[in-house]
């Protein structure tokens, strides 16, 4: 090492260099979460005063002072002292934050990755997500959850099955899904002990739609799959060998973009209005109507075959956001990227919560199209946006899983990426784009 280093071979070392090259070194996982952070902090501003960076430093929450290795004032006095050699000018940018991390990156070997993590995402506040863990952690911690399950796997069952009961035994409500603390108790019943940031990752990747909310049938059939491989003899019971019916979903899709971004939302909101008793599912008279009053004219097989594939336990119900879900996908990484941008230049609190009157005020119309056109007026623009919103519970704040179940629907209905992200950033004021 010490060779590589002395260039002209005068057994001397700039030491700069050497510091200069340990400080880049760090990895992918690393800087996402610390740039996790700056976005969480910044909210899409280039710079941050560094009096209030250090109003939001919470040392005490630093691993090494909840071990007690360490008191808060320690922790939080180098903190001020390091973090302000990098703003001379009484402000942080995303580049000098980065820079702060690159340091302690620096002292950091390979194998405290986690620990590393853990300090970011417990001094800034953050929740861990899938962001927060590398890939091979994650399927990691989905091996040691198959064994734990197959180790309670029993005759004729399979694993799916096992993993299904524990699911529905904290599914207190009975919707077939589960949130993040159903999930953690689920996991920590049958013997696994991860940190929370590590558990949410698993969580989030199954999240499908990001609304805090796993369907747990689709995380057994996974079990399911993979132990049927370890036993010929079991045949995994929830219906993996489906072929969805693209066709047909396909021919809705195309009906619901014809209508706008908000033709998918509409079909949301005619099965809410038509969901009587709050269960979040329809039976096949329910689901048939709720289609015909939207608009959609469906052959009789046309509509079994949709029903089938959606009516995965065979009990005569579907889920209507899992089959909303089927029909618009998923947003791919870009696309949620910035509409969570979006909510952080909204979410001033960072409490996680958004008046519905304040994202009102915010939201510039000029760019609507119908608007541009002078099909419809800003009032009734607004009215139109102000209707799609309070979808979960009517109390005039706006959850970030809302906000992201919104442009979710949104986004079904844009097939270019480009498109989304200027609309987003004109809609919003989002530096980058033309708005």
């Amino acid at each position: 090492m010490f060779d590589h280093f002395d260039a002209n071979k005068d057994g001397n070392i700039a030491y700069a260099e050497f510091v200069n090259v340990l400080k880049s070194d760090i990895t992918n996982e690393r800087l996402s979460i610390v740039k996790r952070a700056w976005q969480h902090l910044s909210g899409g501003a280039d710079e941050v005063a560094f009096e209030e960076l250090v109003a939001k430093y919470n040392a005490p929450a630093h691993p090494r002072v909840t071990s007690r290795e360490k008191k808060a004032e320690t922790v939080m006095n180098d903190f001020v002292t390091l973090m302000g050699e990098k703003a001379p000018q009484g402000a942080i940018t995303e580049e000098a934050f980065i820079s702060y991390y690159a340091d302690c990156n620096a002292v950091l070997p390979s194998d405290r990755e986690t620990y590393f993590i853990d300090v970011i995402l417990k001094t800034w506040g953050l929740q861990g997500g899938a962001d927060a863990v590398s890939a091979s952690k994650v399927q990691e911690i989905e091996d040691v959850i198959f064994e734990k399950i197959r180790q309670r796997t029993h005759g004729a069952d399979d694993e799916g099955k096992t993993m299904r009961k524990v699911f529905k035994h904290f599914d207190l409500d009975g919707f077939g899904t589960i949130d993040f603390g159903e999930f953690k108790k689920s996991l920590e019943t049958i013997g696994c002990q991860f940190k929370d940031f590590e558990m949410r990752a698993v969580f989030e990747k199954f999240d499908k739609d990001g609304n805090n909310k796993l369907d747990y049938e689709e995380f057994s059939n996974g079990l399911a799959l993979r132990g049927s491989g370890n036993n010929p003899n079991v045949n995994p019971v929830f219906g993996l060998k489906r072929e969805p019916p693209n066709q047909v979903l396909d021919k809705v899709l195309s009906v619901l973009k014809k209508r706008g971004a908000n033709g998918i939302r509409g079909l949301g909101i005619v099965f809410r209005r038509m969901d009587n008793n709050g269960d979040r599912k329809m039976d096949r008279h329910e689901f048939m109507w709720g289609l015909r009053e939207n608009g959609h004219s469906l052959t009789p097989s046309e509509f079994e075959r949709i029903f089938k594939y959606f009516d995965k336990n065979n009990d005569g119900k579907i889920s209507y956001d899992e089959f909303l879900r089927g029909i618009r996908g998923d947003m791919n990484d870009n696309r949620k990227a910035l509409v969570m941008l979006a909510y952080g230049k909204l979410d001033n609190t960072g409490d996680g919560i958004v008046d519905i009157n304040d994202m009102v005020n915010a939201y510039d119309v000029s760019f609507h199209p119908k608007y541009k056109t002078g099909e419809m007026s800003k009032a009734d623009v607004l009215n139109e946006f102000m209707a799609q919103w309070d979808t979960v519970e009517k109390d005039g704040k706006i959850t970030k899983a809302e906000f992201i179940e919104y442009y979710t629907d949104v986004s079904a209905s844009i097939d270019d990426d480009e498109y989304f992200e200027l609309m987003i950033r004109n809609a919003w004021h989002i530096a980058g784009g033309s708005g």
